[in-house]
């Protein structure tokens, strides 16, 4: 906490317009992490707590569930002895009266927090708006993301977090936590596009974070951000890392990934011009890496049908099928999927189809040996 506030008092008090926007998670760890910074900025920060933003899982000790502090605790037992006396409390399920997990009836499940999730992010991106239209052009001494730069700041370099600036930067730091942000994170990565594979199951990827690691935003309005950077940790930074803790798969990041097997594979069919994006790329990278480069002919009077096997978002096979025809076309599989049933489904899934609109004969070309196999 004391490294994170050496390194961050003096970079906001050159760079950063005021007041520096905190929003902060109830929890105590958190809180305590950040308080030696607030202390130091005093009235130059406007400090939230927002009870949206605790960790995944909730309060609890031993499956008992805990309601965690209200904002008066917070207030008594935390931020007024650091002289931080005008923070708002926002989001407390139950009220601000009362404790920020009081609304708990167990630990949080996954999918619990990946609603939180989407929330949080949707809140977010609406406090960071509502920061942006606040001033709108009339603020000339502030630098905002995709302002033009002045002739005066050309010698000022990005990476020079220190020094002062001739407009300084509109900031919020939200302070939280490893797993709950990497949730939020993969909501601004995929620009709404961000889907749950399975229910009770976690996402395949995701952001780990070291003890007190930053990672930085730049928001440019209505849910527009680049990620400039992402987990770093400049304050504790030394020949020896001595401060750098968390981050690593000793400290428990895996149980983040699915576990093998747990995205079963299913068929979905679908008219090739109603494919959901994400589907329709990874089929064309499929067949681009995995075809022959010669293209089947078609006779040109049937409407493609586009059949995949998924687990979970990501595609695993696919196939064509004219419905006019009744030529399957464009059958490609996952090497590394080959020795499972995913081939099998996929002629499967075209040979129930065919008998449910009628389709009397299903043919193919086979344009290799290995096809050739496949087939018979």
């Amino acid at each position: 906490a004391q490294k994170l506030c050496e390194y961050l008092v003096p970079h906001l008090r050159n760079q950063a317009s005021k007041p520096v926007r905190f929003v902060i998670s109830p929890m105590q760890r958190t809180i305590q992490t950040i308080l030696p910074t607030l202390e130091e900025l005093a009235d130059d920060a406007d400090v939230m707590i927002n009870g949206l933003y605790f960790e995944s899982e909730g309060c609890h000790t031993r499956e008992k569930v805990e309601p965690g502090m209200n904002a008066d605790e917070i207030n008594e037992r935390l931020l007024h002895p650091s002289g931080a006396r005008s923070a708002r409390f926002e989001a407390f399920q139950s009220g601000a009266e009362n404790g920020w997990y009081a609304h708990g009836s167990g630990p949080e499940t996954r999918p619990e927090s990946e609603v939180r999730a989407a929330q949080f992010t949707v809140w977010m991106m609406e406090y960071l708006d509502e920061q942006l239209a606040e001033f709108g052009d009339s603020s000339g001494d502030i630098f905002d993301a995709g302002v033009t730069l002045l002739p005066e700041e050309e010698h000022e370099s990005y990476h020079d977090r220190l020094s002062p600036r001739t407009r300084q930067r509109r900031t919020a730091i939200f302070v939280g936590h490893g797993d709950f942000m990497s949730l939020v994170l993969k909501r601004i990565v995929a620009g709404f596009g961000h889907s749950v594979e399975k229910e009770k199951v976690p996402h395949r990827s995701a952001f780990v974070h070291n003890n007190t690691g930053i990672t930085e935003l730049e928001y440019f309005g209505n849910g527009r951000f680049l990620v400039m950077s992402q987990n770093q940790v400049p304050h504790l930074s030394g020949p020896n890392a001595t401060y750098i803790t968390g981050g690593g798969l000793k400290d428990g990041w895996s149980y983040l990934m699915p576990t093998d097997g747990c995205l079963d594979s299913e068929v979905s069919i679908a008219y090739a011009d109603e494919v959901q994006p994400h589907v329709e790329e990874q089929t064309e990278a499929l067949k681009s890496l995995y075809l022959s480069k010669k293209k089947n002919p078609r006779d040109g009077r049937g409407k493609d049908l586009t059949v995949v096997v998924k687990q979970g978002l990501q595609v695993v096979g696919c196939a064509s099928l004219d419905e006019q025809s009744g030529r399957v076309s464009d059958v490609v599989v996952r090497p590394s999927a080959r020795r499972s049933q995913v081939g099998k489904s996929l002629i499967e899934a075209v040979r129930q189809h065919a008998e449910e609109v009628g389709i009397a004969t299903l043919t193919t070309k086979p344009d290799t040996d290995e096809s050739k196999v496949f087939f018979e």
